[in-house]
């Protein structure tokens, strides 16, 4: 590459850079943390992969100092659990910083569902269930629920072409930077207060470089607005003491927790419409010297069923997995 095409090269580079800088520096001025949206295939990972070390470290590294993130994919939980949310749970729960899920959210289905994670019940709890929506919506929907205290930093993707896509964020109002990790497309400015960006390095790596770039912003300056964070330890009642298990009696007693022998996870509901996504923790129980898989039961809900992860429809790559078929009573 000659020096004029490398310095206009790296000029583009900066110009993102330096927008999120200017938008990261008026939030603070606000007194608020930041929010990036990203989606997920060809932006935040590759292709069809599952999340992995590298994602997982930048991710603790950039809630640890303060910042949110949402993954927004056309994806549905299922397909989501599997390549990003049973990775990251476990990771967070084996390295005990499971209070940073607090800041990683989860918008799926094209905005259709909105997912938070709820410390006292360590599980992802549905915030937002629509017949339709986009990614846009579902950002927004995710915003208010957030309140006043978090701001939007930037929307990530690599589809602008299609409007039931990324496309679903261009020229609205309430989204201030996107930012094109796929090919380039030309949008037309318009008078509202959105600056769309291409950027010159396509795909996640661009994406998990922009990640570090603020996450060292943040570093420097989450002293001013962070508050200091007591760790949320494992819900001590995810054992198998009083934990429910496939034909086995409680004596009687309510559980507070499942017991079962393959991956997946545990989806339950109460009578108020709430429903709770609870990761499987993969547990080697020393007493049976075997791997068992664990998650804690939400209060108050009415009944759960299982999703599995583990069976030969996810080896073949045809299905994320199954559900179980039935409901069992809480």
């Amino acid at each position: 590459m000659g020096s004029d095409a490398q310095f206009e090269a790296e000029c583009a580079k900066d110009v993102a850079e330096d927008l999120l800088a200017a938008h990261l520096c008026e939030i603070y001025e606000q007194g608020k943390l930041p929010l990036l949206s990203t989606d997920m295939d060809d932006t935040l990972l590759p292709f069809g992969k599952v999340i992995s070390e590298r994602e997982l470290n930048l991710l603790i590294a950039y809630a640890d100092v303060g910042g949110h993130l949402a993954i927004n994919t056309l994806a549905p939980k299922e397909w989501f659990y599997l390549r990003v949310i049973d990775g990251l749970v476990n990771t967070f729960h084996q390295k005990n910083c499971l209070h940073l899920l607090r800041r990683v959210h989860c918008i799926v289905s094209g905005g259709r569902e909105v997912f938070v994670y709820d410390s006292p019940s360590h599980s992802y709890r549905r915030v937002h269930a629509a017949a339709a929506g986009n990614k846009a919506e579902g950002l927004l929907h995710l915003l208010s629920h957030l309140g006043d205290d978090v701001a939007l930093l930037a929307f990530y993707g690599d589809c602008f072409d299609d409007p039931g896509n990324d496309g679903s964020a261009l020229a609205m109002h309430d989204i201030p930077l996107v930012i094109n990790v796929g090919a380039d497309k030309q949008v037309r400015q318009s008078n509202i207060r959105q600056v769309f960006v291409n950027a010159v390095d396509k795909g996640p790596d661009t994406t998990l470089r922009h990640l570090a770039f603020v996450s060292a912003m943040l570093r420097e300056r989450s002293p001013r607005v962070l508050p200091v964070e007591e760790p949320i330890l494992p819900r001590e009642c995810a054992t198998a003491a009083q934990s429910w298990k496939f034909g086995a009696s409680t004596k009687g007693e309510k559980p507070y927790g499942v017991e079962v022998h393959g991956p997946g996870f545990l989806w339950s509901w109460n009578d108020d419409g709430l429903s709770y996504l609870s990761a499987l923790v993969r547990v080697v129980d020393d007493s049976i010297s075997k791997t068992v898989y664990r998650a804690g039961l939400p209060d108050g809900i009415a009944g759960f069923t299982f999703f599995w992860t583990g069976g030969p429809d996810v080896a073949s790559g045809q299905a994320a997995g199954h559900w179980e078929g039935r409901d069992f009573r809480a």
